[in-house]
């Protein structure tokens, strides 16, 4: 405000020096009043100031003139007074460090330190935006490398690393929440090895598997992937379990036709993305995991996973594969509640630890006994994986109840550990004799072991695979595969129709059905 007054006063007096000029002597123009007098003073104090600068012109210019004659000297002049320098880091104090993770992520040799940082969007909100990555080397102050990947933020971000492109340096990967329910995860992946940071896995790269919904009659929904030939190409879903919720959304009518409404089944983007060396070859493939919804997104009608590889630049899907307990055996979530055969549920417990919040599997409806023996088993698990995670590591775990027999229940937990730039997967099957609340092995659901081991030796041959009976460390089963853990948390698959035969005779009673035989069970009930 002060400077717009004097700029005020300053054009006025620049106005009212001009008018004696132009209207003679203490004239004042015609109709108007006569000037101030404070005005008049100040207007001949600069009349006279600017006629003594003119007075005193060539006594100026001949000292200017000797002083350009003296001898220049190569001696620097010293200011009065040093001036005090504040290093600041402007990059740095725009935002909150949220996460940090230590490599050598350009791989030059050194280790750096990745910093990142950003802001609540609202005050005292756990949503962080404006997100962008710093990299300075360990004990470094100067920054190395900066960059702001496009449209991210989200509830919570962190980020790991971990080598997906095959560089040798890991990358940097960023995993922002994005809230709500539909659980959905906005991730970025950085890599560091070129000239400049390069942002190889984009906003686009988080829409994953597209796929193709129609409704069917029937209470059906199918799935079509047109993107991967030659893989899975069409999936037809029973959705008669929600036919009430389908009716009221007008997607089917009393009859189960499909009404003109055009609702179609979609896929969401990635909820999930782990990194892990499939195939021991050092470089990490990515696993991605995508919901499938309907009408209700709250009941998802299954989920998609795929396995992603880096080859030439872009991320190909390797393989792709479709569950959902409405069309095989139920693979339920950790959110879910289960109930058994007799009677018994499975509840997601919440467990507090410092790493943030877990859930493990908990019998209820049971005996107090057997149930505290089950759960105790499993807790302590839990327990012993958070005792391993150091300070600055993160550690997912999640589980799916494979089984939930009246006799037998086969329960998978799995994870991932990560630490700086390692990342060490977690699997483990837990399989329960519900008589005894002991843990099963698995010569107790197989008979005879030797024909069993026989047959699973010759399938994994003929799928290029060595494997005995000392390799296997752990399974699972869930109505439909027996799953073998061998070797560095791999994988092998034996389908229903080659396991079953072997399980007729197991020792816990317990009566396994094919998919074929429990339908046809299930009819013969409804008729009597």
């Amino acid at each position: 405000m002060n400077c717009r007054k004097h700029t005020l006063v300053t054009m006025v007096l620049a106005g009212l020096l001009g008018m004696p000029a132009l209207w003679g002597e203490g004239a004042s123009p015609k109709g108007e009043a006569p000037l101030p007098e404070a005005a008049r003073t100040a207007a001949e104090g600069w009349s006279q100031k600017e006629a003594a600068k003119k007075e005193n012109a060539p006594a100026q210019a001949k000292a200017d003139k000797k002083e350009l004659a003296a001898p220049i000297s190569n001696v620097p002049v010293k200011p009065p007074f040093k001036k005090e320098i504040r290093e600041v880091e402007l990059k740095l104090q725009r935002g909150q460090l949220i996460s940090e993770a230590i490599g050598d992520v350009d791989g030059d040799g050194k280790q750096e330190v990745v910093d990142l940082l950003g802001n609540p969007v609202v005050e005292k909100s756990s949503f962080m935006g404006d997100l962008y990555i710093v990299v300075k080397e360990v004990g470094k102050k100067d920054v190395k490398y900066f960059i702001r990947p496009q449209n991210l933020g989200g509830y919570d971000p962190y980020l790991m690393l971990a080598d997906v492109t095959g560089s040798g340096a890991p990358n940097v990967i960023v995993a922002a929440p994005t809230g709500g329910t539909s659980g959905m995860v906005d991730f970025r992946i950085l890599d560091f090895t070129g000239k400049k940071p390069d942002e190889i896995f984009t906003a686009a790269d988080n829409r994953g598997v597209q796929i193709v919904g129609t409704y069917l009659d029937g209470y059906r929904a199918r799935l079509q992937f047109p993107n991967l030939p030659g893989k899975m190409q069409e999936v037809v879903i029973d959705l008669s379990r929600n036919e009430d919720a389908y009716r009221t959304l007008n997607v089917f009518d009393e009859t189960g036709s499909v009404l003109p409404s055009g609702q179609r089944p979609y896929v969401q983007g990635i909820s999930e993305l782990i990194p892990m060396d499939t195939d021991s070859d050092g470089v990490d493939a990515l696993i991605t995991t995508q919901k499938v919804i309907g009408a209700v997104q709250a009941v998802p009608i299954g989920y998609v996973r795929t396995l992603w590889a880096y080859r030439a630049g872009t991320w190909q899907a390797q393989d792709v594969s479709f569950r959902t307990e409405l069309y095989t055996k139920p693979a339920y979530k950790t959110s879910d509640r289960v109930t058994g055969k007799s009677g018994y549920e499975i509840i997601p417990l919440p467990l507090d630890t410092p790493v943030g919040n877990l859930y493990y599997p908990h019998f209820q409806k049971f005996d107090a006994k057997l149930a505290w023996k089950m759960n105790h088993a499993m807790e302590m698990f839990y327990r012993s994986k958070i005792r391993d995670a150091s300070f600055g590591s993160r550690l997912h775990l999640s589980y799916d109840v494979k089984y939930a027999g009246k006799n037998y229940a086969s329960i998978l937990v799995m994870g991932l550990y990560s630490d700086h730039e390692m990342n060490e997967p977690i699997i483990q099957g837990f399989n329960f004799d519900l008589r005894t609340g002991e843990a099963v092995p698995l010569k107790d659901l197989i008979r005879p072991t030797g024909k069993f081991w026989t047959m699973a030796r010759n399938e994994a041959q003929a799928a290029g695979i060595s494997l005995t009976e000392k390799d296997v460390k752990g399974f699972y089963y869930d109505g439909a595969v027996l799953g073998l853990f061998y070797g560095d948390n791999r994988e092998f698959d034996l389908e229903e129709d080659k396991v079953l035969p072997f399980m007729i005779k197991n020792r816990l009673e317990e009566e396994f059905l094919t998919s074929q035989s429990k339908e046809e069970k299930e009819r013969n009930m409804e008729k009597k």
